[in-house]
Parts: C-alpha cells; structure tokens; sequence
C-alpha cells in the first residue's frame, strides 16, 4: 500500500513537496519488531546506567532515578523514529520540524515548564534532599516521596501529598533537618516567678543527662528565654541522634512536669489579678 500526500506546484510545473508513506507487511513487520526490541534495549541501557550510578555512589536515588527516566525519554524518541523511518517517513523532516516547534513552544508558551525541568536536574544534580529525608521547602513541611522531572512532591502529616514545582523549590529556601547526623532539640517550659531558677536549672540538667538517647556532647544546657506576664520562660537545650528525635522529644517534658510538682516548684498558668477600688472609702480590694 503507498499512500501519497501533499503534493504543490504551479502550471509550469515548478518544483514541489512530495510525501509518501509506504506500508507493506515487510515494512510494517520491521517497524513493529523496532519498537519491541528497542523498548527492550532501551529499558536495559537505563537498567545498566543506573545500577552504574547507584554502585558509583556519586548521586542519590532520586537523582539516579531522575537520570533514569530522562535516559528512557529519549531513548523512546529514538526507538520511535527508527520504527517510523522502516515505513518510508522521512525522519529527518519529522527532526527538524519537532525541534522547531519545541523551540517555538519552549520559547512562548512553556517558559515555566522548561525552568522546573531544569532545576530538577539542578536539585538532583546537587543532592540538596534525597526520599525520605524531613524537609521544609517554599515553607511547606513534610517527607520528600520523589523528585519528579517537572514537581517534587513531599507528604505531611502522614498522608497529605504536596506537590511544588521544581522551579519554585530551587528558587525559595530548602531546610533539611535530617541530612546532618546529629539534631537539637529545644524544649520550652515555664515556672512560677517565686521559684529558685538555680534549681529549676538544676533538675532540667539532671533530666537531660540521665536520658539514654541524649548526648554528652554538645553538652545539654538551660537557656534563661523570658521573663512573661505570668510565669518565667526557659529552654532546654540538647542533642541526639537524628532517627531518634521524635522519640526523645517528648521525654524530656513529660520528667520535667514530674519532677518539678515532685520538688514542689509552680507550673503556672496564664491569669491576670484584677483590683477593685471602692469608690467611697477609696480603699482598693482584690
């Protein structure tokens, strides 16, 4: 079967463009085994590029994996050009015209498009964040899931799935708090005014210390943070391993609230003391 398409010229037969498709069961057998056997070849060049770079140990997985599927784009592209070409289409021609109409497109309309895939490469690139890492990105918390070619996308709160375009996240402020070995952890708590500070201090150290998960160095400390309406407003300060912060967290408060009703110290609560003048006498009453 030929099939014959757009054909132009004037009555003096001047010179015109032919384009001709030809489909026969050999051409049409060869084109299909293209596709089939290049999809396969294709799939083990990434496989290979891949297990490359992850035993290479220069880029992380999300970087790898986005290499990967950069490397099967194009290689599609290729195998699809090769299949066509075995059904008479002039490959070049169809080249040369998707390159001018992405450089139109790129140029007009995909102006965002072109600069999230290029600070995804970027991002990958520079191993800012890798899966599973807790991170803070264009002021949006949670755990990065994968870096897309186009997206990044993080779940918070256990289930929420945000998605951030790669060209916002490399263009606002990206906080990692699980890439360092070690991580901190600020407690806040309050005691009466009438209490001793020097054994508040005292009792916050002691619970630090004997703690199993919290470091001895940095060394803990209790930072005097603010005298408040009602109470006196302190810090305390110490470090752990990063896999266990959530679990030491939360201990350090929970002995803090025992121990200091144990040693009879005020926990106190927000009030305010309001005072009455009697309007004949002039005396004033609480």
């Amino acid at each position: 079967m030929q099939i014959f398409t757009g054909s132009t010229g004037d009555a003096a037969g001047a010179s015109g463009m032919n384009f001709s498709l030809n489909i026969t069961p050999e051409s049409l057998l060869f084109a299909v085994l293209a596709l089939v056997i290049g999809y396969i070849v294709a799939k083990l060049i990434v496989g290979w590029v891949e297990r490359m770079l992850r035993k290479q140990g220069r880029l992380n997985e999300v970087a790898t994996g986005l290499l990967g599927r950069i490397i099967s784009v194009l290689l599609y592209i290729i195998v699809i050009l090769i299949a066509v070409s075995f059904l008479g289409v002039d490959v070049n021609g169809i080249v040369l015209g998707l390159s001018a109409i992405i450089g139109l497109v790129a140029a007009f309309g995909m102006k965002d498009s072109v600069n999230n895939f290029a600070a995804g490469i970027w991002i990958a690139s520079m191993n800012l964040f890798d899966k599973g890492e807790e991170v803070t990105i264009a002021g949006h918390w949670g755990i990065v899931q994968e870096i897309g070619i186009m997206a990044t996308q993080i779940t918070a709160s256990g289930s929420n799935i945000i998605t951030i375009p790669n060209g916002q996240v490399w263009n606002d402020s990206i906080i990692n708090y699980t890439r360092n070995p070690e991580r901190r952890i600020d407690q806040s708590f309050s005691v009466g005014y009438e209490s001793d500070m020097g054994e508040v201090a005292h009792i916050a150290l002691g619970i630090a210390a004997s703690h199993p998960d919290v470091l001895e160095t940095p060394k803990p400390a209790v930072i005097f943070a603010e005298m408040a309406d009602s109470s006196v407003n302190f810090t305390l300060r110490c470090w752990t391993k990063t896999p266990n912060y959530y679990g030491v967290r939360a201990d350090p408060l929970h002995s803090l609230h025992a121990e200091l009703i144990a040693a009879g110290i005020e926990i106190p609560y927000p009030h305010v003391d309001v005072a009455f003048r009697n309007a004949i006498s002039g005396e004033g009453q609480n």
